[in-house]
């Protein structure tokens, strides 16, 4: 069994070696202390092992995939025990998860999920790709049915929850500078995840310190999101007749999820082939930069005090939604601004670098230039998603008005267009940014909702219905 495995681990040992007494580096380094397996890492090959059993048993042997593991997924951690947190926040945090509950068997389940990622060889037939998608729907079971198996442990109100939120809050908040953190107030900020419909986060502007909340089904989705993009991206050479069924009905639980109510295990009904390992690294990646993009806009909320502003104009009795709508706007700038300020560090860094050849410096401003025009990439393609669920969800409202139940809205924020747009327009002056993945995302979605858009009102009912079943 090959596995490449992917997570906090190598971060966490640069921490550990880093002499310094920024809090938020130690916290990354101790936090391993404080989390738990959510199983036992002995039963991950078992797991992967009784899958591809399963499939050959009804299929006949078939290729042989690389095991990709996302590390930060295989563990949960108490958030009101961690570092940093106060005993008012560990109060409110268990507030909210009373108020809200999560359901512990989706919780898991996503989690392990996204812990997973099979990567095959090129397929040589069709009954390669067969294989391949059965193991994707065999796999769904196995893990639907651990999850079931250790949900009692996860009911109460401070159950352990998935480490992908504290790491991703701590990844960003360890760039900031420690004179600005406090300057700011964000030394006060502690994270949780919870349970809410929403694409986003939640700034809780609690007097005794803010939370930012993360819905915890939000990692998972946008993994899915990313690995389900580059599953049509890598295989565009071998489109047939059938793929932009099986991409509206393999991305209609997502837009459920937002819109209306579906299941966690339907959420990652479809299945995802991944043929390259390198994709595999990438929607990791992606993730990682898009999850850290919506804590810097919810920092931002809390820099530029938007909670007691927005308090203060719906007190004196205006019509706060333009206000609100402005403020999502600056937010997103400060988490852009945050991003160009980590580029400018880092630059420097290289710059400075004395004694090094001139070779090796160039080379480490040019790493340093692509990880900024990633990250920008894994933002835009936040708000592709965004826009596109956004679009369908406003389809289905208005095509099925009384046969399906959906929300009035998706959320309050501004359009997930018009935010992109926003951030355009701030990158005038530099090489407004591009990828052959990022114009592919853009054409492939477009096509995928003209699709839904012809379908008779029957054909699209039933396609959805499907997943919620």
């Amino acid at each position: 069994m090959i596995h490449v495995t992917v997570g906090p681990s190598q971060y966490r040992l640069q921490v550990d070696c880093a002499m310094n007494t920024n809090p938020y580096e130690l916290w990354l380094g101790q936090d391993n202390n404080l989390c738990f397996p959510v199983i036992d890492p002995k039963r991950i090959d078992a797991i992967f092992k009784e899958a591809l059993v399963r499939v050959a048993a009804r299929l006949g042997i078939g290729p042989k995939p690389t095991l990709i593991l996302d590390l930060e997924h295989l563990q949960v951690a108490d958030y009101g025990a961690l570092g940093g947190v106060s005993a008012e926040q560990r109060q409110n945090i268990a507030a909210l998860h009373a108020a809200e509950p999560i359901r512990p068997e989706e919780l898991i389940f996503l989690g392990l999920r996204s812990l997973f990622q099979a990567n095959w060889p090129p397929p040589e037939s069709d009954d390669d790709i067969r294989f391949a998608a059965a193991f994707d729907f065999v796999l769904n079971k196995i893990l639907a049915d651990i999850a079931l198996d250790l949900a009692g442990n996860f009911k109460a109100p401070t159950a352990l929850l998935p480490y992908w939120g504290r790491l991703s809050f701590l990844r960003v908040m360890v760039e900031l500078p420690t004179e600005n953190i406090a300057r700011y107030g964000l030394d006060k900020v502690a994270c949780a995840l919870v349970k809410r419909a929403k694409f986003n986060a939640t700034t809780f502007a609690f007097e005794n310190g803010p939370i930012v909340g993360i819905n915890y089904a939000l990692e998972p989705i946008l993994k899915h999101l990313n690995r389900y993009l580059l599953h049509y991206f890598g295989t565009k050479d071998m489109a047939g007749p059938a793929r932009l069924v099986r991409a509206w009905e393999g991305i209609i639980p997502i837009i459920l999820f937002f819109w209306s109510d579906v299941a966690a295990t339907q959420i990652t009904r479809s299945s995802i082939i991944l043929y390259k390992d390198h994709l595999s690294m990438m929607a990791h990646r992606l993730t990682a930069e898009q999850l850290d993009f919506i804590f810097m806009h919810e920092l931002g909320h809390v820099a530029l005090d938007h909670p007691n502003r927005l308090k203060a104009e719906r007190a004196s009795g205006s019509n706060s939604g333009t206000l609100q709508h402005e403020f999502e706007f600056s937010a997103d700038s400060f988490a852009l601004g945050l991003m160009r300020s980590k580029l400018v560090k880092y630059t420097r860094g290289a710059v400075d670098t004395a004694g090094k050849p001139d070779n090796e410096r160039i080379s480490r401003i040019t790493e340093t230039l692509h990880d900024y025009q990633s990250g920008l990439g894994g933002v835009y393609l936040l708000f592709t998603y965004m826009d596109f669920i956004q679009q369908a969800g406003e389809l289905l409202k208005t095509r099925l008005a009384g046969r399906l139940r959906v929300r009035e809205r998706m959320d309050s924020h501004p359009r997930a267009s018009a935010r992109l747009e926003r951030l355009e327009l701030t990158n005038l002056g530099e090489h407004l940014y591009t990828s052959p993945l990022e114009r592919y995302s853009r054409g492939f979605f477009e096509s995928v909702l003209d699709y839904a858009s012809t379908l008779h009102d029957e054909a699209l009912l039933e396609s959805v219905n499907g997943s919620l079943t």
